[in-house]
């Protein structure tokens, strides 16, 4: 790959044909099975701009309401076509995300942080899974503490990334303390990986039975508010050939999320994924 890690123009009009297959496929058994989904982050940011893959970013980014991301999960290994996978922790036990994402077969998207773990590689359409979150900022900031914490211990049960207690298996760690790494590298010489997983799933969506809250999250971060009735209120957008569904008051959405949202990035300001190594 090339040196200052930036994408030639035929790689990304490749890759941007690849996600849009990929895409295509998601919301062919969205709509069979009447599953509500919607883009979020940079996708959005896409989709409200362009109508289309930002022209720098190298991926997709989907989010589904926890029940509407169950059902897909449930659905989607016996629907999908072939040459198409369902990776998440039920059905690639190697995967170290929380998430799913739909993959192609016979295509690589390898990137440098796990690019020692034996699992399916293929080139990806994230989905998220979208839970309420309290609106108490108290409340919500032990939430999404601890969820990261399990979060990282998800992801230490297949790659250490950090500088203390294990060997780091990226060139530059992450940042993260002594005791927290300590603590990450107890809970997984104890706990085996499904039941981290089951542990922060429902730390995620402990408030999702609650008619109060104001806010959807990825609970992961304090800025993918998305308001409940932008989400009961999905509206479409072209989004390249297909029709896609957005968050209603999907700028509201963006400028939250983003507070210097603007059309134009200045290229020493576009950030991409770019993997080690990609094949079509």
């Amino acid at each position: 790959m090339a040196d200052n890690n930036k994408y030639k123009n035929d790689e990304l009009a490749m890759l941007h044909k690849t996600l849009h297959e990929i895409l295509a496929e998601v919301i062919r058994i969205c709509n069979k099975h009447d599953i509500p989904y919607f883009m979020i982050g940079g996708s959005a940011i896409g989709a409200f701009f362009y109508n289309d893959i930002i022209p720098f970013d190298d991926d997709i980014d989907i989010g589904m309401t926890r029940e509407n991301y169950e059902r897909f999960l449930n659905i989607a290994p016996k629907e999908l076509s072939p040459g198409y996978f369902l990776q998440w922790v039920g059905t690639d036990r190697h995967t170290p995300y929380y998430f799913a994402k739909v993959r192609k077969d016979n295509t690589l998207f390898i990137e440098d942080s796990v690019k020692n773990i034996k699992m399916h590689h293929g080139i990806f359409v994230d989905i998220f899974p979208i839970d309420k979150v309290p609106d108490n900022p108290t409340l919500q900031h032990i939430q999404r503490k601890v969820a990261n914490f399990f979060n990282e211990c998800l992801v230490a049960k297949e790659v250490w990334l950090w500088k203390y207690c294990g060997k780091c298996e990226i060139d530059i760690p992450n940042e993260h303390g002594f005791i927290n790494c300590l603590l990450n590298r107890i809970v997984i010489s104890i706990l085996p990986k499904r039941t981290i997983y089951n542990i922060l799933r429902h730390i995620q969506d402990a408030f999702n039975n609650g008619d109060s809250h104001t806010y959807y999250n990825i609970v992961m971060t304090k800025v993918d508010h998305i308001a409940v009735k932008d989400i009961e209120n999905l509206k479409t957008v072209r989004f390249g050939d297909a029709e896609a569904y957005v968050p209603d008051n999907v700028e509201t959405y963006l400028r939250r999320h983003y507070p210097n949202l603007r059309k134009e990035i200045p290229e020493e300001e576009q950030v991409t994924h770019r993997p080690m190594r990609l094949k079509f």
